[in-house]
């Protein structure tokens, strides 16, 4: 019994041969398939993107320039009011 085991288990051994490790290549191959992995899927989902309509990007270019120009008469009007509070402390004192 304890012959057929070890049979069997030197059989199960040798139909396990290790795999040979493949060849990587130097560094330019290897990093050369990495970019040109990393580009086709840059291609594949700039194909995914739905771009906005012309209406749409310059209605939201509107929507920005008309928040930055509140912003900065908000930012103005409170640079005045600061400037004059300080004037007035200064003239107290």
């Amino acid at each position: 019994m304890a012959d057929e085991n070890k049979s069997l288990d030197t059989q199960k051994n040798s139909a396990e041969k290790p795999k040979k490790q493949q060849k990587q290549g130097n560094f330019f191959s290897r990093a050369g398939k990495g970019i040109s992995k990393w580009f086709r899927e840059l291609v594949s989902e700039g194909k995914k993107v739905v771009w906005p309509t012309w209406k749409q990007v310059v209605n939201n270019t509107l929507v920005v320039i008309g928040c930055i120009l509140v912003v900065g008469v908000f930012v103005w009007a409170l640079d005045i009011a600061f400037a004059t509070i300080r004037d007035l402390l200064v003239s107290i004192l």
